[in-house]
C-alpha cells in the first residue's frame, strides 16, 4: 500500500508499510519491559498468600533446573512459614525460578509448584 504525495510539482511514492511496521513493532512492547528486545532481564518476584490454612510450612527453592523434583544437590531450600492472612514476598535473579510446596504433616509434602519468573516477571500465588 502506498501514497502518492504532490510536492513542488513532483509525485513521490511513500510507502505506509514503514508505517504499519512501527505500529506493528509499537504493539509487541510489553508492559513490565520497555524494549522488544530484552538485552538484561531483571530479578523475579513470587507473592505467595495464605487464606486458607491457619499457619503454613513452606520450602521454596531458587531454581533454574528445568524440573523440580529432585531438587539439585548444592541448592539450600528456603525453610518459612506463612500464617493465616499472611504474605510472604520471595526474590530470584534473572533466568531462574521458583519451585514451592507446602508442608501436610510430618514429613509429607504437597507436589512442587513452579512460578515461571525467568523472564523478570512478578507473579502471585495463593496457598
Amino acid at each position: 500500500m502506498y501514497l502518492i504525495v504532490k510536492r513542488r510539482g513532483r509525485y513521490a511514492l511513500r510507502w505506509l508499510g514503514l508505517v504499519g511496521l512501527l505500529l506493528a513493532t509499537a504493539s509487541c512492547v510489553s508492559q513490565n519491559n520497555w524494549s522488544p528486545i530484552s538485552i538484561w532481564i531483571g530479578p523475579g518476584h513470587l507473592q505467595l498468600s495464605n487464606f486458607r490454612f491457619d499457619s503454613a510450612s513452606i520450602e521454596a527453592v531458587v531454581i533454574a533446573a528445568p524440573d523440580c523434583s529432585p531438587v539439585a544437590p548444592g541448592v539450600a531450600p528456603l525453610d518459612f512459614d506463612v500464617p493465616f492472612k499472611g504474605t510472604r514476598v520471595i526474590d530470584a535473579p534473572g533466568d531462574t525460578d521458583i519451585c514451592w510446596r507446602r508442608q501436610v504433616g510430618p514429613g509429607r509434602w504437597t507436589e512442587w509448584n513452579r512460578a515461571f519468573i525467568a523472564s523478570g516477571l512478578s507473579t502471585e500465588a495463593q496457598l
